[in-house]
């Protein structure tokens, strides 16, 4: 019993060195960094505004909404999601509340075919360059031109 004990408060303060040491580096995965951390808060000043939207899963993010404006302007929204549908199967959207606007912490409210919601809290929004567009085939490449 005593040793028992004694194993218990062993395993309960943490791993030994040998533990440690026998852990093979190679094996640790790369910690995944953010290339949108630390850019400023972005904000859509009318959701009638959108005229585009795609919902993906990516590596980091569960969900991850892009929105489009006037001008092919892009935006890139993390969002958690509550309801039955798949926001990703979603053929249009609402901005749920009292500004017209779209920024972090809007809900946007999404319905697919059958109408079946998906309720999203955006976490954050930030604004797209037109090269990280191309790069994550929001848009098509410019034609080559003929000559």
């Amino acid at each position: 019993m005593l040793i028992s004990l004694t194993m218990l408060l062993a395993a309960s303060i943490g791993p030994t060195a040998e533990q440690t040491s026998a852990a093979n580096p190679a094996d640790a995965k790369p910690a995944v960094v953010d290339p949108y951390a630390g850019r400023p808060s972005a904000r859509i000043m009318l959701s009638r505004q959108v005229r585009n939207f795609v919902v993906r899963r990516e590596e980091d993010s569960d969900r991850v909404v892009y929105l489009e404006t006037a001008r092919s302007t892009w935006f890139r929204g993390e969002m958690i999601c509550r309801g039955g549908g798949d926001p990703r199967d979603a053929k249009s959207f609402r901005s749920a509340g009292h500004s017209n606007g779209i920024e972090s912490g809007t809900t946007l409210i999404f319905y697919d075919l059958s109408r079946e919601t998906s309720n999203c809290t955006l976490v954050s929004l930030v604004s797209l360059t037109p090269e990280e567009a191309l790069e994550l085939k929001l848009v098509r490449p410019p034609k080559a031109k003929k000559g």
